[in-house]
């Protein structure tokens, strides 16, 4: 009987809680929304839910590491994955999701046994970067380059193949870059 009364009070406890839940749910919107709209809004949702699809699908594993963030088609990814592949492979499937503008991959690369050049690879990446963005015919917003043991990784959105020819050229020209894999597509792709 004391079994029975328990259960019920903390059934009607739950029930009364998941209207207040819902309406925190419903504020939290309406000030989001007032923010950036409910139309972005909901892009953004629907964006971070199809990525989070491909995460799971790559790894269900990814999940539980990493975290999402879309704000206005910009996507951050934060967590830790394991090897620096892992990390490419992020960056360039959040690129095939329609409506992503930019991508900013801050995931943490926890074996570090594989990373050889680290300050190479940072000191290229940056070269490239400011190559990209110097460049006036480039958007520089809609390309991730990630350098990883002297290997170059280009992904990200080209409005032309000129453009994405050039950021390939600077991807090429860095001092200590070996290696260029271009994931770039272009903007007419069907994505």
């Amino acid at each position: 009987m004391k079994n029975l009364l328990l259960v019920s009070i903390i059934t009607i406890f739950l029930q009364s809680c998941a209207s207040l839940i819902g309406t925190v749910g419903m504020v939290s919107l309406g000030a989001a929304s007032k923010e950036k709209g409910i139309g972005t809004t909901l892009n953004d949702n629907i964006i971070k839910t199809k990525i989070s699809n491909l995460i799971f699908k790559l790894d269900k594993n990814f999940i539980k590491n990493t975290r999402v963030f879309v704000n206005n088609g910009s996507v951050l990814l934060t967590g830790k994955v394991q090897k620096p592949s892992d990390k490419i492979e992020f960056t360039k499937l959040v690129w095939t999701v329609k409506g992503v503008n930019e991508v900013n991959n801050e995931l943490q690369i926890t074996d570090t046994s594989l990373i050889k050049n680290i300050a190479r690879d940072i000191a290229s990446m940056g070269e490239i970067r400011a190559r990209i963005m110097s460049d006036k015919v480039i958007n520089s917003i809609n390309f991730s380059i990630d350098v990883v043991n002297d290997k170059a990784y280009l992904s990200g959105v080209a409005s032309s193949k000129e453009e994405m020819l050039l950021v390939k050229e600077h991807a090429s020209s860095a001092r200590f870059v070996k290696e260029v894999y271009n994931y770039i597509i272009l903007n007419d792709d069907k994505r």
